[in-house]
């Protein structure tokens, strides 16, 4: 579909409760790198509670709530090209239908992960992972994108190499979905080495933490920042739940704990991780707490792990994504 004037983008994305702001994340970093190309008129699209976020502020954007129609408010857009990054458990039960109509209008269908079981549907995925296995009776259609170069993640990555220090960050997400806020601070405060820092962030729809009352280490909140990247920057050593935080926290060179706390469904991505040492793994909170105990005593661990994660993610997903935007529409 080769166009004469400026590409118009529409980049749809879900955030809030039950989802976090990872989507939104990744989104602004996507929009970002597509207002780069020559040109483009980039406007974004949020279905969330009412939400405030620094990002936002550089793009014209619409912030619907959860019960809206997402795929009406899709439509009334004018855009040329949808980028779609929505939550697997939230994609409209008609927008299939809604996917076929605006591609025979004649626009273009990049998604992001979730509606990968709709390729028939697209023109392009991107699947931000580094171990992507198709699933059994993957429909063909649109090429996907995948590799250590297709994440979303946005900023320079520090010039040094690490170094130790005591500053510790526990990121639990957006929402903090399974309430580890609520017994994981005791473990913490337990189990790591005297004098350790632990920043705790309280994402925008998490419940406030049950922090020790009389702690032994020191503590600090951070509540709803409008962005991880200082805290990540100014960080040691980082212990998290799987998404797209630690991505971000690999692309740093944090050494970071990782586990997931919903189930098996990480499983097959988590061994990835622990096979290409990037990063440890652990089963939930209680023996992640135990490898961080254990990584702050070992420097030379530490070191290890924050080069292996930075020669591994150094790569700007968001470039790729808008040079294959790029190439859809000429």
């Amino acid at each position: 579909m080769p166009i004469g004037r400026a590409p118009r983008v529409l980049l749809a994305c879900q955030a809030g409760t039950g989802v976090g702001l990872g989507h939104l994340s990744r989104t602004l970093v996507a929009a970002r790198a597509l207002q780069r190309l020559p040109q483009a008129e980039v406007q974004l699209l949020v279905q969330a509670e009412p939400l405030v976020h620094a990002g936002l502020a550089a793009f014209e954007h619409r912030v619907i709530p959860p019960g809206g129609d997402l795929a009406e408010a899709i439509d009334s857009a004018v855009a040329d090209v949808l980028v779609l990054d929505l939550q697997a458990q939230r994609i409209p039960a008609d927008f299939p239908a809604w996917l076929r109509r605006w591609r025979s209008a004649g626009r273009k269908l990049v998604a992001i992960d979730a509606l990968l079981p709709l390729r028939a549907e697209l023109d392009l995925v991107l699947m931000p992972t580094f171990h992507f296995v198709p699933p059994p009776g993957l429909p063909d259609g649109a090429p996907i994108l995948h590799g250590w170069d297709c994440y979303l993640i946005d900023g320079d990555a520090p010039a040094r190499p690490w170094q130790p220090g005591p500053r510790v960050l526990a990121l639990t997400g957006g929402s903090d979905a399974t309430h580890l806020g609520q017994h994981w601070p005791a473990l913490i405060d337990a189990q790591l080495p005297d004098g350790s820092e632990v920043h705790w962030v309280t994402g925008p729809y998490a419940q406030p933490p049950a922090l020790p009352a009389r702690p032994r280490l020191g503590w600090r909140e951070h509540v709803a920042p409008s962005g991880l990247q200082p805290l990540m920057r100014a960080s040691d050593y980082a212990v998290t739940v799987y998404g797209v935080s630690f991505y971000e926290l690999l692309h740093l060179g944090v050494p970071t704990v990782v586990f997931s706390p919903y189930g098996s469904k990480d499983n097959a991505e988590l061994a990835a991780v622990a096979a290409a040492g990037v990063a440890r793994v652990a089963a939930d909170e209680r023996e992640a707490t135990q490898l961080l105990a254990g990584l702050m005593q070992d420097a030379t661990q530490a070191a290890t792990l924050s080069r292996s994660a930075r020669d591994h993610l150094h790569t700007p997903g968001g470039e790729r994504l808008a040079r294959a935007i790029q190439a859809l529409l000429t």
